[in-house]
């Protein structure tokens, strides 16, 4: 499903190849026109207009004002800055690590500035950093040191985020607790049910709500799944993002692109998705052309 998750994510990729760096301005630009010119069928957050209206208004000055001042200057805690940041994150693969934590960071408050879905487009962020950091070194995922490893990654973030501030030491005890949930599901010998895989880590909008959730989902795929015919993680991913309800297009679209990068998914006969099934999806040409160029960029770094 081609939703504002795959249009972010094309905007951002759009706006780093025509300014060759990140461009706050010239990115809110595209986010908003995108937004106004074919956002209304894309089930975009409700509060996300509020903000491109503003942008707008003020012909993109001083950008992250907008969002920040939304929800009487708590900002927004959706998955909005999550959902889109995998494009952003490989852009700064190779960037040291307090560069990484701007792109993503600044990328994430154009539209969302509360701790909480800041915190939730670290967390995603990292997870793509860690997993590609995995496959350089020929190291077997092990999904404890991964989320232990993801915590402490968190934890030493510098740009931006004080964690020493109640609402952003509240966020952290949020996200620690819903990962030991998510290593908790993934122990388990038997398989938990939908029902309770929602009740302990949610499926709504919210980045608390749904990032740990599709971080549970990418994990969970790498093994067969009960119910789940397919053998590609990608594919199981995508299965049971739908099969958990809610935000499912935000949790298939990040848990997918963690497993998409942990597998591969090579334009062959040898990739783990049919050629037959890429090819239905919208706008896949454009798609392939980007990660293409990403690659090329990655590998001339």
């Amino acid at each position: 499903m081609y939703s504002d998750d795959t249009q972010m994510s094309l905007a951002i990729l759009r706006s780093l190849k025509a300014r060759n760096s990140f461009d706050a301005e010239h990115l809110a630009k595209e986010f908003t026109t995108d937004y106004f010119e074919n956002g209304l069928h894309r089930c975009y957050g409700g509060s996300v207009g509020r903000v491109f209206s503003s942008l707008r208004m003020a012909n993109y000055k001083d950008p992250y004002a907008h969002a920040a001042d939304l929800f009487n200057g708590t900002g927004s805690y959706g998955n909005g800055g999550a959902m889109r940041i995998a494009p952003a994150a490989l852009y700064g693969l190779r960037y040291p690590q307090r560069e990484f934590e701007k792109i993503v960071i600044d990328i994430t408050r154009l539209t969302h500035t509360n701790p909480l879905a800041i915190c939730g487009a670290l967390i995603q962020a990292y997870a793509i950093q860690m997993i590609f950091s995995l496959i350089h070194d020929h190291i077997q995922l092990d999904y404890v040191a991964f989320i232990d490893n993801l915590l402490k990654r968190l934890e030493r973030t510098e740009y931006f985020v004080d964690f020493k501030q109640p609402n952003w030491l509240e966020a952290l005890d949020a996200y620690k607790e819903k990962l030991q949930i998510v290593k908790y599901l993934l122990i388990d010998d038997k398989q938990p049910s939908v029902t309770n895989i929602v009740h302990q880590l949610g499926n709504d909008l919210k980045a608390i709500n749904s990032v740990p959730t599709a971080l549970y989902v990418f994990l969970r795929s790498l093994k067969p799944i009960d119910g789940i015919e397919f053998n590609s993680p990608p594919l199981r991913s995508i299965v049971l993002s739908i099969g958990l309800g809610g935000d499912t297009d935000t949790i298939g679209c990040m848990a997918t692109a963690l497993a998409g990068g942990y597998i591969g998914i090579p334009v062959d006969s040898n990739s783990t998705i049919s050629r037959n099934i890429i090819t239905l999806c919208e706008s896949y040409e454009e798609i392939e052309e980007y990660a293409s160029w990403l690659s090329n960029k990655l590998q001339m770094s």
